[in-house]
Order: C-alpha cells, then structure tokens, then sequence
C-alpha cells in the first residue's frame, strides 16, 4: 500500500489543563468560610460559676480603682483581662435598673439630687470621673444592658440590696438564661432568698464577724465575703470564701492553697496577672 493510500490518522486534540492549584485555592476559600459561619452561628458554651478556675477574680464597681467605676469600659476591660465584672446596682427615677452605687455615682456623675432624679435618657447622658487624673471619663450603663453584652462571656456578680430592687434585677438574667453565670452579692437575707428562688448563687457581703454559717446558709447564701486575715475561721463553714482586702499577688497565691473560690478587689491587676498577655 503507497503512502497516499493509508487513511490520515486525526490529529490529537490538545489536552485541556487542569488547574490544580486554582481549584485547591477555592476549596480552602470555601472551608474557611464554612468554619467562619460555623464559628458565627454556632451555640457558644456559656462560662458558669461552676467552671471557674479558682482562685476567681472579681473587680468590684469594674475596678474602681482603676477604671470609671460602673461604666461601659470598665465591663468591658474586665472581660477583656480574664476578671469578672461585680458592679453594683440602683435604681432610677423611672425604675430603670443601672450599674451605679447610689452613694457614690451621683458626685462621681454629676448627677445633683441622687439617682432617683435621673431616667434612662439623662443617666445615658451623663459621663463618671475616671479614678486617675488625666484618664477618660466613663459612659454610664444600665443593668439590661450589661447582661445583654456580657452575660455568659463572664460570671456577672452585681450587687443588689434593695428588696424592691431584687425582681427587677433578676428578670434580665432570666430573659437571658444566665442563671449559672450569675452571683448575687447582698447582705439583705430577702434578696438571697430571691436569688435562690431563681436558681442564682447568693454570696452574703453583709458583717461576717456576727453571722452564723447555719443561718447564712438556711437564707439562701452559697458564699460569703470575708476579710483576708479571717479566711481560716470560714474554710469549714460550708461556704464558699471569697477573700476582700488582699494586698498582692502573693497574698493571693497564699490564699489560694487554702482553696479560696476567689478573691473580690477594686483593682484586680494588683493581685493577679491578666488573662491576656501584651507585648
């Protein structure tokens, strides 16, 4: 058979490319926005009293020694640094429940005629004098608004006193399911019983030196705060110790091989690390 005879054998199309590299490039796009979404609208693990490390660190009034006291920043940070925020609570004229002593806010606010003079509008208007001079003053917050922000990214600890207060204290920790992340602090016996109704631990704040563990503990309390120096004369009593007036890291490294549930200060920092290390 002569060359011009044989049958032309087609030409060989050119093979496509395949871009693997593009295509590895998308999938790990598409991943990572799957574990973003994931991480977005995933339920989140509250933290609850009964999973913190101990000794627990609270910064009364936000840290008041260290930040505007009762303010939006000083919450905040004190979440921010691994403390746990233990604001005090009042109520305003209007029956808006806020973070603010009722003793000490209105000088630090500004606020003549005490608290109960104030609604919710002028109290957001008004700024708290940071404990430092030269520092930025504070913005006032109101207690729904703090449990909104923080509850179950941290133990909340407020301080409530008033019985006709309790209710209308409790009801946002209720509406947010933060039962197990909150600690009522209060020396009155009828807002522990209060806090017990509505599945909250009670610490009692009131005068440790008189008051007997049977009865605190018959009112609803779990907790009590007591002096540093009287820590020993309360670790048998049933109750969990929370120690006030610790000076310093190492006091508190003392008091915790004593097993202390925690320690309560106006500046945290001063007594533990923070959670978060900065350069």
């Amino acid at each position: 058979m002569s060359t011009a005879d044989r049958t032309p054998v087609p030409e060989r199309p050119e093979p496509k490319k395949f871009n693997a590299p593009l295509i590895a490039g998308a999938v790990v796009v598409i991943g990572v926005i799957v574990v973003l979404l994931f991480n977005a609208f995933a339920p989140r693990e509250n933290l609850t009293v009964d999973a913190l490390e101990h000794p627990a660190v609270a910064a009364l009034d936000g840290g008041s020694a260290v930040y505007p006291a009762n303010s939006k920043l000083a919450f905040t940070e004190d979440v921010k640094f691994g403390y746990l925020p233990a604001p005090t609570l009042a109520e305003l004229g209007d029956g808006t429940v806020v973070a603010a002593d009722p003793k000490l806010a209105p000088e630090l606010m500004g606020a003549t005629g005490g608290l109960d003079k104030l609604n919710r509008d002028t109290f957001s208007d008004l700024s708290i004098r940071s404990p430092r001079e030269g520092n930025s003053a504070g913005e006032p917050i109101t207690w729904d608004e703090t449990v909104d922000s923080f509850a179950g990214t941290t133990v909340l600890m407020p301080q409530i006193e008033p019985t006709e207060l309790a209710d209308k204290a409790l009801a946002p920790i209720a509406e947010a399911k933060a039962e197990k992340s909150t600690i009522v602090r209060t020396s009155n016996p009828e807002v522990a019983a209060a806090a017990k109704s509505a599945g909250i631990a009670a610490m009692f704040v009131g005068d440790f030196a008189s008051a007997s563990a049977e009865e605190l503990k018959s009112q609803g309390y779990t907790m009590i705060a007591v002096d540093a120096a009287d820590v020993d004369t309360w670790l048998d009593s049933g109750l969990e110790v929370w120690a006030t007036g610790v000076k310093s890291k190492e006091q508190l490294t003392e008091l915790a091989k004593k097993d202390i549930f925690g320690a309560l200060s106006t500046n945290p920092y001063a007594i533990q690390p923070s959670a978060v290390k900065t350069d």
